[in-house]
This record gives C-alpha cells, structure tokens and sequence, in this order.
C-alpha cells in the first residue's frame, strides 16, 4: 500500500509521518511538501526505506491529482488554506483522503459529498485532536445515550504563540475579529465575536481550569450533521494565559485585523507584521509545561432521565513528549485516521467526518497505545 502526505514536512506532517514510519505497514510513504531541501533533510533524519520524497506545489491540480492517483489513502497535513484544492484532487483522483480541518473549508467541502460517493471515495474532514479526536469523545457519550441534546467542546493548547507558521496563523485567525466564529443552537449557525462566550473548563492536570472562548471550529457544522437530534453544539478554546492577554491587547488595538496601513510608501496589515516579527523572533520563549488537552460535555437523555457525560483527553508530560504536544496529537490522530481507512475498515463513502466513520474505542485504543488517553469523568 502507499500513502500520500500532504504537508509532510510542517508540524503536523511531520509527527504523522513519524508515527506512520513507526506503526504502519505501508509499503511506500510519499513525502510533498514544496521545500526538496527541507524533504531530504527529514528522510535523512527519519532513515526509512519506504520513504519518497516529492516536491510539488499542490496547488498545481494535474501534478497533485498524478501524484495521488492510485494511492491507498492521501493525509492532507497542509495549512486549511489547501483544504478545498486537495480534496477536489482526491476525488479526481479517485483515492480516500483525510483533512486535518480547517477554519473556513468545511462547509464548502461538505458541499461535494455526491461527488465523492460518484467517485466512490471516502473523504474524512478534520482528523486531528481538535476536530477530529473530539468528534469521537461526542460519538462515544452519544452512543451511550438515547437521545443528544447538546455537545460542549473544548481545548487548552499551552504551546509557544508560533512554533510553525500554520500553528501562528491559527491562533492569529481565531482570535481576529475579522475571523467569522459561530455555534449551532436549534438548527441555526449563531455567529459571535472574539473573545466572547467566556467559560472555565477543567482539564486534565497540570493544565487544570482554564477559561476559554468561542473559536471557528469545524465540529460545529459537522456534529449536527452526523449526531441526529442534537440542538447546541460550540466549541471553545484557549491558550496559556499569558498568550490570552497579550491576544486581548493586540484585538484591543486592532492589531489582529488586517486593514492595510500605509507605513514610508508601503502599505503593510498588521496582522500581517504581527505574523511576521514571531516567526522571525520564535515568538514568546515558553518556561512552563506543553501540552494539548481536550474536554467534551454531552448532554441527554437516558431511559427517560437527564445525563451529562465528560470525558477528558491527557498525554505524555513534557519530559518525554518535549515542546511538540499539540503537533503529536495531531498527527498520530491523522496517521491512525489513515492507517484506519487504508485497511479498508470504512464502507461509507462520500464527504464525512470523524464521528461518522471511525469507531471510539477501536480509535482511543489505537491512541492509548501512543500513551494518549481519553476517559470518562461523569
């Protein structure tokens, strides 16, 4: 079998491949990514002879579509801003594929569910920690349940502020008022701004309570689509606290919006600026613990009677995982995703998503074997 990966040289792509090299029984594992320099570097440090590395700008369509053309699975690890063009290739291409989510694709990307049926391929939106291992925390409280009112989601990611440019943008983009952020109540999307629907959530120590905020995430169009019957779905977010309050001061000042400025005869957004100075600096140098929790809220109904049911995300401390907790859950989550649609355990095809295919407890065993687990609080 091989494997396409998009993206297979950023964060996240380089985690799934790291565990695809370690746990899979793919025969070739096509690295593109558009750097040779950067591919060769990887294979060299990675040193496995299923190994292929490719450069190629995926956004030239007929290259992307021949490259994918008669792979077993395609793990699109690239930055959301690919998400649209690299499932179309896929199902040109006629090849399963994977996502890790994405701020604006979802909804478009639902949209060429007959066409993948048509093409009889299995597209799997948002299969990293967060979409992705969440949408499988609700699937398994709402399998135990008769009826799914409403889903909580949340995430604590105490990371650097720009570990890689994708892991900038998103917080940038999550956190700018430009950025259009909902959550579904009674069939309706309810947009909100930044740094609204204030909640403390408890994670998983040494994270602890934290208070998060609405941020766009998929799950919000996706879970109301695949949990029949459920009427608020949110998701909410946070990061180290000291990053919280240096994002508050930026949005205060408009600095997360990206108007043009005219600065000497150039006209430059401050976002923009914003993005570039931390990656030239390395952003904000992080003393305390990383790490990447989750917690997900299902309420319903059981034999007649209410029922809130919590399960909680934890991993491996810093001492053995480093600085690379949010890329790690990511990408073991996307290489079991996979492995799992490689071996031909999905029969449902066209545009879906985690909790629609995958099977919870097969999938939290696949990730307590990496040390990740998820449990059940309440």
């Amino acid at each position: 079998m091989r494997i396409v990966v998009l993206g297979g040289c950023g964060a996240m792509g380089m985690e799934t491949v790291r565990d695809l090299v370690q746990t899979s029984s793919f025969e070739e594992i096509a690295i593109v990514d558009l750097n040779l320099e950067r591919l060769q570097a990887m294979i060299q440090h990675l040193r496995d002879r299923r190994l292929k590395p490719v450069a190629l700008d995926i956004r030239h369509a007929s290259d992307l579509i021949q490259q994918m053309k008669g792979a077993a699975v395609v793990a699109n690890c690239t930055p959301y801003h690919f998400g649209v063009i690299a499932t179309e290739a896929a199902i040109a291409a006629k090849v399963n594929y994977l996502d890790l989510g994405g701020l604006y694709n979802t909804p478009k990307q639902l949209t060429l569910d007959e066409k993948a049926k048509r093409a009889g391929v299995t597209i799997v939106l948002g299969c990293g920690a967060t979409p992705g291992v969440t949408n499988l925390m609700a699937r398994q409280a709402a399998n135990e349940l008769d009826r799914v009112d409403e889903v909580h989601i949340a995430f604590a990611s105490f990371r650097d502020l720009a570990p890689s440019p994708g892991l900038l943008d998103t917080i940038l983009d999550e956190f700018s008022p430009d950025t259009i952020r909902m959550f579904f109540r009674q069939g309706k999307f309810v947009e909100v701004p930044a740094f609204s629907g204030a909640k403390d959530i408890s994670f998983a120590k040494p994270v602890g309570r934290q208070t998060t905020y609405y941020v766009p995430h998929s799950e919000v169009h996706t879970i109301p689509r695949f949990i029949k019957g459920v009427k608020v779905v949110d998701v909410r977010g946070t990061w180290r606290p000291d990053i919280m309050e240096a994002l508050k001061v930026f949005a205060r000042f408009n600095l997360l919006r990206n108007e043009p400025i005219p600065i000497r005869g150039v006209e430059v957004g401050p976002r923009e600026f914003l993005r570039t100075h931390f990656l030239r600096s390395n952003g904000i140098d992080e003393k305390g613990e990383w790490a990447f929790y989750l917690n997900v809220e299902v309420l319903g109904k059981k034999s007649g009677k209410r029922r809130e049911i919590v399960l909680k995300s934890s991993h491996p401390p810093m001492k053995v995982w480093g600085r690379s907790a949010t890329a790690r859950m990511t990408g073991i989550s996307a290489s079991i995703s996979a492995q799992t649609l490689a071996r031909g355990d999905i029969s449902v095809k066209g545009v879906v998503a985690p909790e629609a295919c995958f099977e919870p407890d097969q999938f939290f065993a696949d990730l307590q074997r990496r040390g990740i687990k998820v449990v059940k609080t309440s």
